[in-house]
């Protein structure tokens, strides 16, 4: 290797952990990258279809990468724990170890191979919070996106429950016109219209739609139209 070439900086996994299969990342990171097995061994996964670099390399076993770029790192724990390496070992350089820890850690991982100082606790104690507080407003935005779904559907439910039940009554007065018309006796009309309401009722209830009346007379017309 010559002299001004960059350490390369690895996270493999520890004890007797699976090795993995190059390849085999969460969908959400393979839909992240471009990647390329040429230039190297293993795939290179790649930000942009332009760049020559990669950001890290997998080699199935191993994963590595030639700078300390916290996005690659925090990408290539993701794939130390989709495969199951809960416990990993950085290799490297100073500021690769470190951000591995950190973004390890994060990740419920155990990490070997970097010595956290009593800045790197505390800086994972801020990273933890601050992924705690963006789960908690990504959660309150669903629950308001959830709320605001069913007080729309409460509302459209209550326009069409409020609509049918106007059309009801509209079709209950047609009923009475008719009733009072053509029944003489009080009591009989009133049987006869007991009778209407709670068959109008038991429609309504049924999911049973009626026309308003202007629909109900362009129907009308349509037919005699159509004699």
């Amino acid at each position: 290797m010559p002299d001004n070439a960059q350490p390369e900086d690895t996270l493999a996994p520890g004890g007797r952990t699976k090795r993995g299969r190059i390849g085999d990342v969460p969908d959400p990171i393979h839909r992240r990258y471009y990647t390329d097995d040429r230039g190297g061994p293993g795939r290179g996964f790649y930000v942009d279809a332009t760049v020559q670099r990669p950001a890290f390399r997998d080699r199935g076993d191993h994963l590595a990468s030639d700078r300390a770029d916290p996005n690659a790192i925090r990408d290539m724990t993701e794939i130390a724990r989709h495969r199951g390496w809960l416990i990993v070992t950085a290799r490297g350089s100073t500021e690769f170890r470190r951000e591995a820890w950190l973004a390890g850690r994060q990740a419920g991982l155990e990490v070997r191979g970097y010595q956290p100082t009593e800045r790197d606790l505390q800086e994972l104690e801020r990273r933890r919070e601050r992924r705690e507080r963006g789960e908690q407003r990504r959660e309150l935005q669903r629950e308001g996106r959830d709320d605001r779904r069913q007080r729309a559907g409460e509302t459209r439910d209550a326009v069409r429950s409020n609509r049918e039940d106007r059309r009801g009554a509209a079709q209950m007065r047609v009923v009475e016109s008719v009733v009072r018309a053509r029944v003489q006796s009080e009591d009989g009309q009133q049987r006869i219209l007991d009778r209407a309401r709670a068959r109008i009722a038991d429609w309504l209830e049924r999911g049973a739609r009626f026309d308003s009346p202007q629909q109900e007379r362009s129907s009308q017309h349509e037919r005699q139209r159509g004699r």
